[in-house]
C-alpha cells in the first residue's frame, strides 16, 4: 500500500510531518481530516525497488473465493441483525487473517467511513465486477443483506463447480507432468550412455532409435535445459493460452473433442447462466447483466455471442430470440429463456436451466474420469513401449549377426 508523506498542522500544534499508509491519495487526505490536521504538503513517498516490485506483484493477487463467500455469508449476518455497515466491517477485520481481503476491507473501511458509497469503494479494490454490481443493486434497493447471501450462495457454487474441475483433471494432469519429467531425465542421463554403446555396435539403427540418439546427444550437451523443458514447455502452453486470438480459435477446437468438447460447453453454460440468474434476481438490468455474465465465461465465444446478444436486447429484440440468432446456446436454453420471458419468471427460469446443466457437469465429470484413466495408462505404456523398441531392437539385431 502507498506510503504518502505529510505536512501537517493543528490548531493546537506546530506543522510536523507524518507518513500516512493509505490505499489512494484521497483516502490519505481524508484519515489526515479526520484525525483533526491541515495538510500543508503531501506527496506520496517512492519505494525502494525490493518494495515497489512486490507492491506491483500485491495488486495482481486476486482475493480468494474461499474468503469471499466466509465475509459476504458474516456480513450479511451483521447487517440483518441490525449492525451498522462502518461497525460491521471494523469487527470483521478485527477478526480476519492477515491477507489480500483483509486489506481490501480495511481499505474499503476507510473510504466507507469518508463518504465514499459501499459498491464504489469495493470497486476500487479488487473485488470481482459482479460482486461490486450486486453490492451496487442492493444499495439502491436497501437489502444489503439478501443480496450478500445470494452472492455468497452464488460464488460458492461457482466455487464447488471449478474444484469439482480440478479435482477431475488432478490425474491426468499429474501423469503427464510426470511423463515430461521422466522423459527429460532419460534424454539428459540415460539415452546418451544407450547413444554411445550403439555407435560402437555398427549396426542399422530403427527411426525411432535414430531421434532418441539425436536427443540423448542434445541431452549430454545441455543437461540443465533439458530438465527445465517441461518446465518450459507447460508454461509456453500457458502464456499462448491467455492470448485473446489464440485461445478464441483454440477454444473453437476444444469445443469439437470428443472427450472434453461436450462437459467445456456444459461449463461455460452452467457457469454464464447462474450468473446471469444471480444478477437478474438482485435487480441488475438485463444489459448490465449480459455484460458482467460475459465476463465471467472464460471462453472468447461465449463473450463474444453474450455482447451481441446484450447489443440486441438493448435494441429491444427477445432475449430468447437474441441467443437463438447467435447460435452458441443450446435449444433447451432458448426455449426455456422465452418460457420465462412470456410468463415474467426468467431468473426462475435460468436457475432451472443452470441446475440441469450443473447435474450434467457432474455426470459428464464422473465419465470422463472414468475415460481418463485407462487413457492415460494407455499413454504411459506406449511412451515405454516406445523407448524399449528403440533400446532393444538394435541388440537384437547385433545378437543375430553374432549367430
Amino acid at each position: 500500500m502507498p506510503v504518502y508523506e505529510c505536512r501537517v498542522r493543528s490548531a493546537q500544534s506546530e506543522p510536523k510531518t507524518l507518513q500516512v499508509e493509505a490505499p489512494s491519495l484521497p483516502s490519505a487526505l481524508n484519515q489526515l481530516y479526520r484525525e483533526g490536521y491541515f495538510v500543508v504538503q503531501i506527496r506520496e513517498k517512492p519505494a525502494r525497488a525490493p518494495e515497489a516490485v512486490s507492491a506491483w506483484l500485491y495488486r495482481f493477487q486476486p482475493v480468494r473465493l474461499e474468503e469471499l463467500v466466509a465475509f459476504s455469508r458474516e456480513f450479511a449476518v451483521m447487517i440483518r441483525a441490525g449492525v451498522p455497515i462502518m461497525e460491521s466491517l471494523q469487527s470483521m477485520v478485527q477478526t480476519m487473517r492477515p491477507g489480500r481481503l483483509r486489506d481490501a476491507i480495511e481499505a474499503v473501511q476507510r473510504e466507507v467511513e469518508g463518504g465514499v458509497p459501499l459498491s464504489d469503494a469495493m470497486g476500487r479494490h479488487g473485488f470481482p465486477n459482479l460482486y461490486v454490481s450486486l453490492i451496487r443493486s442492493a444499495e439502491a434497493s436497501g437489502s444489503l443483506d439478501a443480496v450478500l447471501q445470494r452472492a455468497a450462495d452464488y460464488l460458492s457454487e461457482s466455487l464447488a463447480l471449478a474444484r469439482r474441475i480440478q479435482s477431475a483433471m488432478i490425474y491426468p494432469a499429474v501423469v503427464l507432468g510426470a511423463t515430461l519429467l521422466v522423459m527429460a531425465y532419460m534424454v539428459a542421463f540415460i539415452i546418451p550412455k544407450f547413444a554411445a554403446m550403439f555407435q560402437q555396435m555398427g549396426v542399422t539403427l530403427p527411426l525411432t532409435t535414430k531421434v532418441l540418439v539425436a536427443l540423448g546427444t542434445v541431452g549430454a550437451q545441455h543437461k540443465v535445459l533439458v530438465m527445465l523443458s517441461p518446465v518450459a514447455i507447460l508454461g509456453t502452453l500457458h502464456g499462448l493460452w491467455r492470448v485473446h486470438r489464440l485461445r478464441e480459435r483454440l477454444s473453437y477446437w476444444v469445443g469439437r473433442l470428443p472427450l472434453v468438447g461436450d462437459l467445456t460447453q456444459k461449463v461455460i453454460l452452467t457457469r454464464v447462466l447462474s450468473a446471469l440468474q444471480t444478477l437478474l434476481n438482485t435487480g441488475v438490468s438485463l444489459p448490465r447483466a449480459l455484460e458482467l455474465s460475459a465476463e465471467t465465461a472464460g471462453d472468447p465465444r461465449m463473450e463474444n455471442a453474450l455482447r451481441s446478444v446484450r447489443a440486441q436486447v438493448e435494441t429491444g429484440i427477445p432475449l430468447a430470440h437474441a441467443m437463438q440468432a447467435a447460435r452458441v446456446f443450446p435449444p433447451l436454453v432458448i426455449q426455456l429463456t422465452a418460457a420465462g420471458e412470456k410468463t415474467g419468471a426468467l431468473p426462475e427460469m435460468l436457475a432451472e436451466i443452470s441446475a440441469f446443466y450443473e447435474d450434467e457437469v457432474q455426470q459428464k465429470l464422473k465419465g470422463l474420469t472414468a475415460t481418463l484413466e485407462p487413457m492415460m495408462m494407455l499413454f504411459l505404456g506406449l511412451v515405454i513401449g516406445v523407448f524399449a523398441f528403440s533400446v532393444l531392437s538394435p541388440i537384437y539385431d547385433l545378437m543375430d549377426r553374432m549367430k
